[in-house]
C-alpha cells in the first residue's frame, strides 16, 4: 500500500480485509508493529504530522480500502472536533500498545509471546487468532522456529489450540501469568 520513506497522500480505512504495518530491519527481517481491519483507518499520524510513513503498509488479506486525500481529510480534521477526537480515541490505545510492546522487547521469548497472543485475544475476542506463525513471531520479535516450537508446547501442555492454523487460547489465565513473567 506504501513503502517506509513515502509521503502521506491520503488515509486509509479498511472497509475488508486485513493490513499489516512492518518496519524492515537491517538484516531484511520484519517487525509487524500494528495491523489494522474492518472500519479502522491506519497511520493517520503520517497524514496529521505530514512526515513521511515510519512502516510499510501491507495487505495481509485480499482488501478493500478507502483513500481519503490527505487535504481533505485535514480539512474534516479541523472543522469537526468531534470527528478529530474519535479518531485521536482510535489511535491513544494503538500508542499505549506500541509503547508496552518495545518495553518487552527484552523479555524472554516465551514472554513476549505469550503477551502478544493476550492482546490478539482481546482484540479479537476470544476468537481464532487470524495471525500465520510468520506473524505472531514478527509481532514478538522472534524467529519463526521459536515461534513454532514455543506455540507446540504450549499446544501440547493444553495452553492453545490450533484450530486449522490458527489459534485460540484455551488457558488465558496461565498465559497471562507467562505475559507477565510467572510461571504457568
Amino acid at each position: 500500500i506504501w513503502q517506509a520513506g513515502d509521503s502521506p497522500e491520503a488515509v486509509y480505512i479498511v472497509k475488508e480485509g486485513r493490513a499489516n504495518m512492518q518496519i524492515e530491519g537491517a538484516e531484511g527481517n520484519a517487525a509487524l508493529v500494528h495491523f489494522c481491519t474492518k472500519a479502522q483507518t491506519f497511520c493517520p499520524a503520517a497524514a496529521i504530522s505530514g512526515k513521511a510513513y515510519p512502516c510499510s503498509a501491507i495487505a495481509a488479506t485480499d482488501m478493500t480500502l478507502v483513500a481519503v486525500p490527505r487535504s481533505r481529510f485535514m480539512a474534516l480534521f479541523s472543522k469537526l472536533p468531534a470527528f478529530a477526537r474519535d479518531l485521536l480515541t482510535q489511535m491513544a490505545p494503538q500508542v499505549c500498545d506500541s509503547h508496552c510492546l518495545q518495553a518487552q522487547s527484552m523479555d524472554p521469548v516465551k514472554n513476549r509471546l505469550a503477551s502478544t497472543l493476550s492482546l490478539l485475544n482481546q482484540r479479537f475476542k476470544g476468537a481464532k487468532i487470524p495471525f500465520t506463525r510468520q506473524e505472531v513471531a514478527n509481532m514478538s520479535g522472534t524467529t519463526v522456529e521459536t515461534t513454532i516450537r514455543v506455540l507446540s508446547r504450549w499446544s501440547k501442555d493444553g495452553l492453545i489450540l490450533d484450530h486449522g492454523g490458527r489459534l485460540i487460547l484455551t488457558d488465558l489465565e496461565s498465559l497471562r501469568a507467562l505475559a507477565q513473567g510467572e510461571e504457568a
